[in-house]
C-alpha cells in the first residue's frame, strides 16, 4: 500500500489547524484592547516658608494589567521619572508663584494614562504675611476680650464687696439707733416712775437724847430714807454696777449724823432673812431685780441714848438700787 498520500493529508490538516488557531488568537486580540491606566496623586505636605511640596501616588490603577512607571511634572519646568510608586516624594521651588503639578502612570503594555492627575499649589509671601497678620490680630482681639471680661468681673466683685460693706455699716447704725432708742425709752420710763412716786410724809423720828439711856434697853426704830434715828442714818452709798447675771452690786452704809466721826459697828446685817456677820457700818451686797428686806443691828460705842438700835429698810432694784422705807 502506498503511504505517501496519507502523509500529505496529515500535513495539510496540521497546516489548517495552525492557521485556524492563529486566526482565533488574532480575533480575540482585536476584540479585547488594552485598557489605559488611571493616574491619581495625593499632596502630603506643603512647606510654604521653604517652598517645598511633598506628594505620593493617590491610588493610580490599571484595570487589566500592572503599573510599571510614573512621571511627575512639577510645574516649574522640571520633570521626574520613577520606576517605583511615588511615596512622599519632595520637590523644592526656587521662587514664589503658582504651580500645577501633573502625574502620569504607565502600564505593563506601555500604555500611558490619557489624562494626568493634577493639582495646583501657590507660594505667596504676601498672602501668607496677611494671613499671619490676621491670625495675630484675632489673637490680640481675643486677649483684649478676655482682659475686658476679667476687668468687668473684678469691677463687679468690688461693687458687691462695697455693697456688702455699706449694708453692714447700715445695719450697725440701725442697731446703734435701736439701742439708743431703747435706752432713751428706759430712761424715760424710769423718770416717769420716779416722778409718779409720792414721798410718804412721816413725822420726824425722836432724837436719841429723848430715849431712855439704859444699856439694858433695846429699841426697834425704823429709819426711812431721808430721816435720822437719833444721830444715825442708813442709806445707799454707791451702786458699783450690774453683774453678768443681772444682779446689782450695791454698798449700803450707816453713819452718825450729829457726830460724823463717831465710829459705828454692827453685830450683824440681815438681807431677806439671811444673817451676815459683818461688824462694820458698811456692807457690800448683790441684789437681784425686785424688792429686798435689809436689817442692821447697830452698836453705838459713844454718846447718849440706847447702845443697840435696829434699823429696817427696803431695797428695790431695777437697773439701779433705791432705798425706801420698809412697808
Amino acid at each position: 500500500m502506498n503511504k505517501k498520500p496519507l502523509v500529505i493529508v496529515a500535513v495539510v490538516l496540521l497546516l489548517c489547524a495552525g492557521v485556524a488557531a492563529w486566526l482565533l488568537l488574532k480575533s480575540r486580540h482585536e476584540k479585547v484592547p488594552n485598557m489605559l491606566p488611571i493616574a491619581a496623586l495625593r499632596v502630603d505636605f506643603i512647606d510654604e516658608t521653604n517652598r517645598v511640596v511633598t506628594l505620593s501616588d493617590g491610588g493610580s490603577r490599571d484595570s487589566d494589567g500592572t503599573l510599571q512607571s510614573w512621571r511627575i511634572a512639577w510645574g516649574d519646568g522640571k520633570e521626574e521619572n520613577l520606576s517605583s510608586i511615588p511615596q512622599k516624594t519632595a520637590h523644592s521651588y526656587a521662587s514664589e508663584g503658582e504651580y500645577r503639578i501633573s502625574l502620569w502612570c504607565v502600564d505593563n503594555l506601555g500604555a500611558t494614562s490619557s489624562a494626568p492627575a493634577m493639582t495646583n499649589i501657590t507660594f505667596d509671601f504676601l498672602k501668607r504675611q496677611k494671613a499671619l497678620e490676621q491670625a495675630q490680630a484675632e489673637t490680640k482681639r481675643e486677649a483684649d476680650r478676655l482682659k475686658e471680661e476679667q476687668a468687668r468681673k473684678e469691677a463687679e466683685r468690688l461693687e458687691q464687696e462695697r455693697q456688702r460693706a455699706l449694708a453692714a455699716e447700715e445695719a450697725r447704725k440701725a442697731r446703734e439707733r435701736q439701742e439708743m432708742e431703747e435706752k432713751r425709752k428706759t430712761e424715760a420710763e424710769l423718770a416717769r416712775q420716779k416722778a409718779n412716786e409720792t414721798p410718804v410724809a412721816l413725822p420726824p423720828t425722836p432724837l436719841a437724847a429723848e430715849l431712855p439711856d439704859k444699856s439694858s434697853s433695846r429699841k426697834v426704830i425704823y429709819t426711812p430714807l431721808g430721816y435720822t434715828l437719833g444721830e444715825f442714818q442708813i442709806s445707799k452709798e454707791k451702786t458699783e454696777g450690774t453683774e453678768p447675771n443681772g444682779n446689782v452690786l450695791v454698798i449700803l452704809a450707816i453713819r452718825c449724823v450729829n457726830f460724823p466721826v463717831t465710829p459705828i459697828t454692827t453685830s450683824n446685817w440681815q438681807i431677806d432673812g439671811k444673817d451676815f456677820q459683818i461688824s462694820s457700818g458698811r456692807i457690800r451686797a448683790s441684789f437681784s431685780p425686785g424688792e429686798h428686806d435689809v436689817t442692821a443691828l447697830l452698836v453705838r460705842k459713844a454718846g447718849s441714848g440706847p447702845t443697840e438700835l435696829k434699823a429696817d429698810l427696803t431695797v428695790r432694784t431695777n437697773g439701779d438700787c433705791i432705798v425706801k422705807p420698809k412697808k
